[in-house]
């Protein structure tokens, strides 16, 4: 499927633990942390050194730190991995998304690195919080400002909702005066939903969420719909499978050292998570950790997942992501 010599790009995962409670994040059901049965985690310095050596490092042409649960502001060792990145290849592109709300002491050094940060900004202050709940505008600015002017690239990422769209052409010109260098606006279908508190009491809904308000409800629908798309139906139209992770030469590292091709199959098959192609993939996933064993022999599963994809049953991601 992929081989080591020729893995270009990484997407890391630095981090388990979010400082944020984004309700439409699939660790926060409706603002509510659902991960019980979950590795709560940073990357340390020297478990980076240990996956990524020098001469890997080398080969390789970006690295995106963003994952599937987790913040980069949460990495303890963070701006020293990056450091290591950026030490053993001074070409290598990094780009980090993140939602910036902390370590106020790390963004200057991470602007002289001259890496890429996405800022996920979601709005002014007043409707920000509305979505990214636990983090503080004021402080995310302050942090992109101190970045800009040390001289990293940073991108204004802003998700779409009723509530800030009357606010994009605002966000827009304040990106321009702050010196980001793109604005980015982002649809991602996340438009409607309740939202609750750690308690499980509503605070308030995004759009013209009109359905039940009982989060248990809500949390027993989410279960069943997740278990669900793992009985894929027999008359399923069969769709040939593209894979991305394939076409980019990439591969997924979660904070534990787990890896996968993509982060849509980096749900820690570990662990009791209810994600569909996470319950396909725990009897495939065998010698996977990088900090165990190296990537050369992490990667040897990979076609076990080829293998599925003319089955009746492909695992599921790679279908529903990747099938055409």
């Amino acid at each position: 499927m992929l081989s080591y010599d020729n893995i270009r790009q990484v997407h890391l995962e630095i981090s388990t633990r979010c400082n944020a409670a984004c309700p439409g994040c699939p660790r926060n059901l409706c603002g509510v942390d659902i991960l019980d049965d979950y590795p709560l985690l940073d990357m340390k310095l020297e478990q980076a050194q240990k996956i990524f050596p020098r001469d890997f490092l080398t080969q390789l042409d970006r690295i995106l730190i963003n994952g599937n649960y987790g913040d980069f502001v949460t990495a303890r060792d963070g701006l020293a991995i990056v450091e290591y990145f950026k030490t053993a290849n001074p070409n290598l592109e990094i780009i980090i998304s993140t939602n910036a709300s902390a370590m106020p002491q790390i963004w200057q050094r991470l602007g002289e690195l001259a890496v890429t940060v996405k800022f996920r900004i979601d709005g002014l202050a007043d409707t920000h919080k509305l979505y990214r709940q636990n983090t503080n505008w004021d402080a995310i600015i302050a942090n992109a400002n101190n970045f800009i002017k040390a001289g990293g690239t940073a991108i204004w990422a802003m998700i779409l909702f009723d509530h800030n769209r009357h606010q994009t052409g605002q966000c827009r010109q304040l990106s321009r005066e702050l010196g980001f260098s793109h604005f980015e606006l982002i649809d991602q279908g996340r438009s409607t939903m309740p939202v609750f508190d750690k308690d499980k009491q509503l605070t308030h809904t995004i759009g013209k969420y009109t359905d039940t308000r009982d989060f248990e409800v809500i949390h027993k629908l989410y279960v069943d719909h997740e278990y669900s798309k793992f009985q894929l139906k027999a008359d399923m139209p069969k769709r040939k499978i593209k894979c991305q992770a394939q076409e980019h030469n990439e591969i997924y590292v979660a904070a534990n050292g787990d890896i996968s091709p993509c982060c849509w199959l980096g749900f820690y098959p570990q662990h009791g998570l209810s994600h569909p192609s996470n319950i396909q993939i725990r009897s495939i996933a065998n010698k996977n950790n990088a900090l165990e064993y190296d990537i050369k022999t992490a990667i040897e599963w990979f076609g076990d997942i080829e293998k599925t994809w003319d089955k009746e049953r492909p695992v599921y991601a790679c279908y529903e992501t990747c099938g055409k």
